[in-house]
């Protein structure tokens, strides 16, 4: 599943490098829109996360570095050409969509904080640590900030 993902989901290069287009035709294998959403670059990530913990790195695939290369292709992306951060840095909220549309307003089914727990959590299998801005927002949204 994830080799097919990579493969016809996530974009290799340019300015989404490492994010995922959020629909594909089943038939023809185009992507019916280039946009990411945010919910489902935390998924992969965090699926990525669990799949290097249970199988290891060395089955063919290396899970974790999968998983760093989309956070760091997250961290890397500050606004130009109109693709952005996952988490609007100013809110302290995940954003509906990783772009100049949707950087500023987000869905509250996209908010996920086991998941950044999980990462946070996760052992440092390359030796670096997660540089990870959680949002806090159990409750009702609060704008709090952990950084690990």
């Amino acid at each position: 599943m994830w080799r097919w993902s990579k493969a016809y989901l996530q974009h290799q290069s340019g300015p989404r490098e490492g994010y995922f287009a959020w629909s594909i035709n089943p038939q023809t294998l185009k992507h019916n829109s280039e946009g990411s959403a945010s919910d489902g670059e935390l998924y992969f990530i965090t699926d990525l996360l669990f799949a290097a913990n249970r199988w290891g790195n060395n089955t063919g695939i290396n899970y974790y570095a999968e998983a760093r290369r989309i956070i760091d292709a997250m961290w890397a992306k500050d606004g130009s050409n109109g693709i952005t951060n996952i988490v609007n840095l100013e809110h302290k909220q995940i954003t509906f969509t990783p772009d100049n549309f949707g950087y500023n307003w987000t869905d509250p089914s996209y908010h996920l904080p086991a998941f950044f727990e999980i990462w946070l959590n996760m052992p440092k299998m390359d030796g670096n640590n997660f540089i990870v801005i959680v949002p806090i927002h159990q409750g009702c949204f609060s704008t709090g900030l952990v950084i690990r």
